[in-house]
């Protein structure tokens, strides 16, 4: 009679083991679900995509590059004369890549059709376009050294067109080491040897991968707020100002200049702009009100960035470069473009790079 017992007792602790396993793995699926639903709402809101960035494909020096390669950029001139001719490389995110179908509207095409509108001394310009959806400068400096080593031609001058995607992503990972897929590539590094789940590393790096754990990356952005005294931030601004300083070194080892853009967002603006503009940008998804740890989160990083660098020579601060503007010029996220948004930037960007390059020497054939 005992033995009956101890098999009913055995098989209901059973039953109720694998009932709470199931009801503990359908609360992690309905969790990710949860998460999936979220992060995909929020895409399609705010880029009108199930996605954030692009396509991409493997790449052993800069990490990862978009699936069709570099854009193309229109209204490029060459004179004939190789010491008459200027060859800019520009790095950035999807800000600079562009976010239009049309190669001729995209900031780099801009800053073309301006530097040769305007070239004198019969000098003539190629722009290329380096832009890479969801690139930060850490990402850039590796693509400029693919860059430096794969062309034929070096650059007269380098430039870099940053700010949203660096602000947004140590903001979100609270690391200095911060990219695009941060958490997806370190777990597949680390995972094998580094976790006691190290064996069954493809199921560590799935749910490092997770839609849950990224949600929880993107709320923590939401609501944990930096401060600017913060040792994470200060040593992420450090590490900043060192990665400039290496570009500009490195960009003068092959006869380059360098320029930095510390790009115009909607959500850093001090300048005037006008009221009607602005109440047409204030029901913006990412709206200052509904996101106000976010906005600080960004203006901490941005600005001190922008404190850090402010009178470097490679360094010029966009933060107000839109504020005359005439119409909305920002998209949903406060950060892309509209049309007449990159035609100001390219245009303030070429006035800005034409001294530079027109008062560079001759380069040698």
């Amino acid at each position: 009679m005992n033995g009956f017992h101890v098999r009913r007792g055995f098989r209901r602790a059973w039953r109720l083991l694998v009932r709470g396993a199931g009801m503990g793995l359908a609360a992690v699926v309905g969790l990710e679900l949860f998460s999936f639903a979220a992060i995909t709402g929020s895409n399609y809101l705010i880029y009108g995509s199930a996605y954030e960035g692009s396509r991409a494909r493997y790449d052993a020096h800069a990490l990862f590059l978009a699936k069709d390669g570099r854009r193309a950029t229109a209204y490029n001139e060459t004179s004939g004369d190789p010491a008459r001719d200027r060859v800019v490389w520009m790095f950035g995110g999807s800000t600079l890549r562009g976010s239009t179908d049309d190669d001729r509207l995209t900031v780099p095409s801009i800053v073309a059709r301006e530097l040769n509108r305007s070239a004198t001394n019969g000098l003539r310009y190629t722009v290329v376009n380096f832009g890479m959806n969801s690139f930060n400068a850490l990402l850039e400096i590796k693509y400029l050294q693919k860059a430096l080593i794969e062309e034929d031609r070096a650059p007269d001058l380098v430039v870099f067109y940053d700010g949203a995607n660096d602000c947004t992503y140590y903001s979100q990972y609270r690391t200095p080491y911060g990219h695009h897929g941060y958490r997806r590539v370190r777990a597949l590094v680390e995972s094998y040897r580094n976790r006691p789940l190290g064996l069954l590393k493809p199921l560590w790096a799935a749910i490092s991968a997770s839609f849950t754990k990224e949600l929880y990356d993107k709320l923590v952005s939401l609501n944990d707020v930096l401060e600017p005294d913060d040792p994470g931030l200060l040593e992420y601004l450090d590490l900043v100002e060192k990665r400039y300083r290496h570009v500009d070194v490195v960009a003068r080892a092959y006869g380059a200049d360098f320029a930095v853009f510390w790009q115009p967002l909607q959500w850093v603006e001090t300048g005037d702009v006008g009221e009607e503009i602005r109440a047409a940008e204030r029901g913006y998804v990412l709206d200052s009100d509904r996101f106000a740890t976010l906005k600080k989160n960004i203006e901490t990083a941005y600005g001190g960035v922008e404190n850090r660098l402010r009178g470097r020579p490679y360094f010029i601060p966009f933060r107000n470069a839109l504020c005359d503007r005439g119409q909305a010029v920002y998209r949903a996220d406060g950060v892309h473009l509209e049309d007449a948004g990159r035609e100001m930037a390219g245009v303030a960007m070429a006035h800005a790079l034409r001294e530079r390059l027109e008062g560079a020497p001759p380069r040698e054939p």
